[in-house]
């Protein structure tokens, strides 16, 4: 009897902590209503960044890898990524390391140098070559140099070879994470060895590639600034600034519920004021190749991150000005998954499944890709944060395909009204509404990978409701 009463607390302990777990409240302050007007300036548009809807996606040799590059279409390919960008061999395809202490990295190298480890440049240009014949158009390359090991000669050298092999070579990001002292090697062991052969090299292409462009990576971090200053040195040898930030917290850990879910929902805040602070001391005149970006919530995807996440593609596509490309870290790896993969690795469950990121992604490249963004401004409530005020609901509005189309995205736990006008008067025209609809906050569900997450609104009474917590889609026909 005594057994099964503690078996019963248990379960009653057990079923109270998931409870407090899941429980939410919003974490801001509205009006009972919520309401918004976009205006588009039909008078006034511009290109959009297909180089914002960049990836990070790893694997590009196997039958199973090249065949999901192919359902992936990426349109953009960052290689090599991340830390191993840094010890990446071009001529072998391999890695190296000279003796320097690269610290809790010496291990990974260490196994990928014994393997005699790929990255995987064949099977990338095989896939490159096939893009060209089926599109007219290979994919575009953000390349990692490696100043680590390579001198102006033998990176002029990889400049060609890659030519040669059918891909082009346009932007260039001299290195990946320089200001972590376990990426360096003994050639580039100070910051003041960094800037000397940087500054090299810059020149060394330049003189050769004049059109190719330059970017150094800087860390947002406050603690980094002096680093910063030293690399950012007459800040007249870099077209760029390579930055990588992930924005948001867990909200699953006990007692950082509500904080966590603020931080997701207003992602735009916290990367945009890093993005700023970098920009103005190290660069002002300088655009921001945000290369490695994420709105992280742990190991599960949420729906405030998938809002985060949607909004700040807005904000960057609302401020291409500064944000020239980004990528998202990663299709298929542990840190923001858009499918799910097989553990320990990066290699996607069969068969696929689409995670929240995927959707939300596939939403914004539908909108935006080769489309004409429209000049446009937006009316509503305010979130207000630490950092500033943001906008309850977002929205920007893009020609393609003879429509226009609007994405508007709702932070907010209520329906809002949602008023579209054009140059100051009533939208015209028919319109179709749809929406990707979170019941909540917390945690969402996989969907098979070839699933729309989209479902159809219909208006009341004529206008255009946002349900709470959405990612919408809303297509007139352009006359």
């Amino acid at each position: 009897m005594t057994a099964m009463l503690n078996q019963l607390l248990l379960v009653v302990v057990f079923v109270s902590f998931s409870l407090s777990m899941q429980a939410q409240t919003y974490p801001f302050s509205l009006p009972d209503s919520v309401e918004a007007t976009l205006n588009i300036n039909t008078h006034g548009t511009e290109p959009c960044k297909n180089r914002i809807l960049g990836l990070n996606i790893f694997g590009y040799t196997s039958p199973d890898e090249k065949e999901f590059m192919r359902q992936m279409d990426p349109i953009t390919v960052r290689f090599p990524h991340g830390v191993w960008a840094n010890f990446y061999d071009w001529r072998t395809d391999g890695y190296q390391k000279d003796g320097f202490d690269n610290g809790n990295h010496e291990t990974v190298l260490d196994t990928y140098i014994k393997h005699n480890m790929k990255c995987g440049i064949i099977g990338l240009s095989a896939l490159n070559s096939e893009k060209k014949r089926k599109r007219g158009k290979g994919y575009d390359m953000v390349w990692t140099f490696n100043l680590n090991f390579d001198n102006d000669e033998s990176s002029i050298a990889r400049i060609k070879d890659r030519k040669s092999k059918g891909f082009e070579v346009k932007d260039i990001e001299m290195g990946n994470e320089h200001f972590w002292k376990t990426q360096r090697s003994n050639r580039t062991a100070t910051p003041e060895d960094y800037v000397r052969h940087a500054k090299s090299l810059s020149a060394a292409i330049k003189q050769e590639f004049p059109d190719i462009r330059l970017s150094v990576p800087l860390s947002w971090r406050r603690n980094h600034a002096g680093y910063n200053k030293t690399i950012a040195d007459g800040m007249d040898y870099y077209d760029a600034i390579s930055i990588h930030r992930y924005a948001g917290a867990d909200p699953d850990k006990p007692g950082n519920n509500n904080n966590a879910y603020s931080a997701l929902l207003t992602a735009r805040l916290t990367i945009h004021n890093d993005v700023d602070w970098i920009r103005k001391n190290y660069g002002p005149d300088k655009q921001v190749w945000l290369t490695e970006w994420g709105v992280s919530a742990g190991p599960d995807v949420h729906a405030a991150a998938c809002l985060g996440m949607a909004d700040f593609y807005l904000h960057m596509f609302e401020n291409q000005h500064i944000y020239d490309r980004a990528n998202w870290f990663s299709v298929n790896g542990v840190l923001n998954s858009f499918v799910t993969v097989v553990k320990p690795g990066r290699k996607p469950a069969y068969p696929l499944e689409k995670r929240g990121y995927l959707s939300i992604y596939e939403i914004v490249r539908g909108i935006f890709e080769n489309g004409m963004l429209f000049n446009s401004d937006i009316q509503t409530e305010k979130l207000n944060t630490d950092l500033g005020p943001i906008n309850a609901v977002s929205a920007l509005a893009v020609l393609k395909d003879e429509k226009i189309t609007v994405m508007a995205v709702n932070l907010t736990n209520k329906t809002a009204e949602f008023n579209i006008k054009m140059n100051n008067k009533d939208m015209p025209g028919e319109f179709v509404h749809q929406a990707m609809v979170f019941k909540n906050l917390g945690v969402v569900d996989v969907i098979p990978f070839g699933q729309s997450p989209l479902k159809n609104i219909e208006p009341v009474n004529g206008d255009i409701i946002l349900p709470a917590f959405s990612v919408n889609k809303i297509a007139y026909k352009h006359k």
